[in-house]
């Protein structure tokens, strides 16, 4: 019985530290979007997300592609993002 509710505990936690984990990544990939975003607007230009994820993760670090349309052409960026936790560091490059 012992094992069988230790079993128990250890799946719901673990269910728990995923869930929370795929939360955190889609709180990270608004947060760097936005900043994308944010930072065009305050150079006069508008960008319009069409698609964006963070990509693979090693370690810290994400590679990741945005792809949208800056000033109504269609526009890719290469991003890396760190994630710190409650911090983060996002370079883009926007691919020629």
């Amino acid at each position: 019985m012992k094992k069988y509710l230790f079993s128990l505990v250890f799946a719901f936690s673990a269910l728990a530290m995923l869930n929370g984990c795929i939360v955190s990544e889609q709180k990270l990939t608004d947060k760097v979007q936005a900043a994308i975003v944010d930072d065009e607007q305050s150079k006069g230009k508008t960008l319009e997300v069409t698609e964006f994820s963070l990509g693979d993760k090693t370690g810290k670090n994400y590679q990741g592609v945005l792809k949208g349309k800056l000033d109504g052409k269609e526009v890719v960026y290469d991003v890396k993002v760190t994630d710190e936790g409650d911090d983060f560091d996002v370079d883009w490059t926007l691919r020629p």
